[in-house]
């Protein structure tokens, strides 16, 4: 995955956690604020949305089990 600026404007972002009812509430939350969140709970899944249409922005879960 690389790091790119995101673009002016662009509303768009990935939440990767593998706590389901914390991702969920978090979705929801960034979604009242006008961001276009897309919810995953494996790299895995992460990737493929990544290569397929890469985020402006993520919040990632660094501690994955």
């Amino acid at each position: 995955m690389s790091t790119v600026a995101p673009l002016e404007g662009e509303k768009t972002l990935l939440v990767l956690d593998d706590d389901a009812a914390f991702r969920t509430r978090l979705a929801r939350a960034l979604e009242i604020r006008g961001f276009e969140v897309t919810a995953v709970a494996s790299v895995a899944e992460a990737n493929d949305i990544a290569n397929k249409a890469p985020p402006a922005y993520a919040v990632l879960d660094l501690r994955l089990e």
